[in-house]
């Protein structure tokens, strides 16, 4: 095969031949002697840190994270030693079909923006990339700060979290499921700085802490959670909306404390795992009708006074108001 050939192949510019392995595998076509050919890059070509590399920076770009400190954790932590042994299955979300699920050994393939599944059976996935950057971006990692993660899974998140607060700063990680738990004992007993429990995020005890992550689906945000935060710390939470009581659907609000008030605004929009023991289906009614009305861009702030319903009230309930009153 020529030099100009070689360089036709699926549009690939000369100066990309070096980066390729090109191969001619066709045969010449009887007609008018015209070959097909097929061009194989060899993924061999780059190593595994290389594309871990690639992997973060995409989610900078992708996620819009800011945060050194972070996409130098995505880049570091190995995904793989979170996801148990291969073939692994995952998806890019194209569907919610179980069928949509692929196997792969090549531990390169796990450094796109794929969810991987956990446990495909029940659709527990590890999730994916740009969507979890997103949360972690908001609560405002930085080397030094306390941090709790509920729903951790396997770990994989967590340990990113870990990487980002470094040795001085603390994580503690609250999973419900026994068996994903054990897991991120194992895949994290590296990591001096970090806790694991095989615990309920709704029993947490109040401690004084940086910023709180719950990667679970609630309708309402506990006391407790709320309690811990210091000054200036940071809530980020999936709050479940949808028609229907089974939607796992969410919108996620990152809290934040002012003094004795909280700031709120919105993140993102995902679908998510629902926790099995916060799902109140009167107030996500509430919080779908915020959702469909758009009411819920205006949201400025989560209340815990009480106080009757007013007109900057978006959603309003006993425990609590999700409002468009501004706090300082």
């Amino acid at each position: 095969m020529n030099e100009q050939t070689r360089h036709k192949l699926r549009g690939i510019r000369p100066e990309e031949i070096e980066r390729a392995d090109v191969r001619h595998i066709g045969p010449a076509l009887a007609s008018n002697s015209r070959r097909e050919c097929v061009t194989e890059f060899r993924r061999s070509s780059f190593t595994v840190e290389e594309c871990r590399r690639f992997y973060a920076e995409e989610i900078r770009v992708v996620a819009a994270v800011s945060s050194r400190a972070l996409i130098n954790a995505f880049a570091s932590v190995p995904r793989e030693r979170f996801m148990g042994p291969p073939p692994w299955r995952f998806s890019s979300g194209i569907s919610l079909s179980a069928a949509d699920y692929r196997s792969t050994s090549d531990i390169r393939d796990l450094y796109h923006d794929v969810y991987i599944a956990l446990k495909s059976e029940r659709f527990l996935n590890n999730g994916q990339p740009t969507i979890i950057a997103r949360l972690l971006a908001a609560l405002d990692l930085a080397p030094g700060k306390r941090v709790i993660h509920v729903g951790c899974g396997a770990g994989y998140y967590t340990a990113i979290i870990a990487e980002a607060v470094g040795p001085k700063g603390a994580v503690v990680a609250l999973e419900v499921d026994p068996e994903l738990a054990a897991l991120s004992v194992a895949n994290l007993r590296a990591y001096a700085n970090l806790n694991v429990f095989n615990q309920d995020g709704a029993t947490l005890v109040p401690s004084p802490v940086d910023a709180i992550l719950i990667n679970a689906g609630v309708t309402h945000p506990l006391p407790a959670w709320l309690e811990s935060l210091k000054e200036a710390g940071v809530l980020v939470a999936p709050f479940l909306v949808g028609r229907s009581p089974a939607s796992n659907d969410a919108i996620v609000l990152r809290i934040a404390r002012r003094g004795q008030l909280f700031k709120a605004e919105l993140v993102t929009i995902l679908t998510i795992y629902p926790s099995p023991s916060l799902r109140d289906p009167a107030i996500q009614s509430l919080l779908n009708a915020g959702f469909e009305s758009h009411a819920l861009l205006r949201l400025r702030s989560l209340r815990l006074d009480m106080h009757d319903r007013m007109d900057t009230c978006i959603v309003h309930t006993p425990a609590f108001c999700l409002s468009a009153e501004s706090v300082p």
